[in-house]
């Protein structure tokens, strides 16, 4: 079932306790508890092994994985005067590549319309995060990676985080790194500076919080969780969606998301790989 807007994001995953702003001491439905802001739990040993399930086999639990993309999700800035605001996000959630101990998601926002300058249907721009799940969020989220335009004239390449080398994030809701997405053309950045209007890359940029994003995992490249987003209850016509173009579209598929890339690429890419750290 969807959200509404004013209500937190949440995953398609029924049962789960995904309060964003719920004590660190407080216990996960899944058993998850999150441990003292000061110490270091792989990620892997947040759920008890007779109780673990991992269908997308990469050794997190799906629940944790739903839980942990909730809680950890920056902050959402989509312009209040966007025009064609209708989307939603699929992810894939696995242990850090370069440290088990954290979890790197990699998001890709999906959106009905890109409306701005050369409009299309279909639209996607990606996000990587490190999450480290030992600190309560959002202290846990520990780098955020955007990239803007890709393989374009206009890309720009933006990072936040307490990484070494890595300028500090911007403050959003409840002090989550805040992430931009520029009006009509969705192109995301982790800076508003970086975000500018110019006489070919027209991106503006503006704070304005965006809650009620719906959330779904679609596990990994050879183990898929979701093969059909209107099947899932993503891109149905009860949320909104109107364009048969976007309809019954496969996330792992080698198809661009109508006059966008291919999701599937971004859940791959390595452009957004994070840094790890604590």
């Amino acid at each position: 079932m969807l959200l509404a807007c004013g209500t937190r994001p949440t995953p398609f995953d029924a049962g789960l306790d995904t309060d964003a702003g719920s004590d660190a001491g407080d216990e996960a439905d899944a058993g998850t508890a999150v441990a003292d802001a000061g110490t270091v739990v792989d990620a892997g040993a947040l759920v008890d092994a007779g109780t673990l399930v991992d269908l997308d086999r990469d050794g997190l639990d799906d629940a944790l994985e739903a839980r942990l993309a909730v809680e950890y999700l920056p902050s959402l800035s989509l312009h209040p005067n966007d025009e064609c605001p209708l989307g939603g996000m699929i992810y894939r959630a696995r242990p850090h590549p370069m440290n088990p101990a954290l979890v790197f998601i990699v998001y890709s926002w999906l959106f009905e319309r890109d409306c701005g300058i050369g409009s299309h249907v279909g639209d996607n721009e990606a996000f990587g995060v490190t999450i480290n799940p030992a600190r309560p969020p959002p202290l846990g989220l520990t780098a955020v990676k955007a990239i803007s335009h890709q393989n374009t004239l206009c890309q720009k390449v933006t990072a936040c985080g307490a990484c070494a080398g890595l300028d500090p994030c911007e403050a959003g809701d409840g002090g989550r790194p805040r992430l931009y997405s520029s009006r009509n053309k969705h192109a995301g950045y982790v800076q508003k500076k970086s975000c500018v209007l110019l006489a070919i890359c027209t991106d503006d940029c503006a704070a304005g919080e965006r809650f009620g994003v719906p959330l779904v995992n679609v596990g990994e490249p050879g183990a898929h969780l979701v093969e059909d987003l209107t099947d899932a209850g993503f891109i149905t016509a009860d949320a909104g969606w109107t364009r048969a173009e976007v309809f019954h579209f496969n996330p792992w598929g080698p198809d661009d998301f109508g006059g966008a890339g291919a999701p599937a690429g971004d859940l791959v890419d390595p452009a957004f790989d994070t840094p790890a750290c604590l």
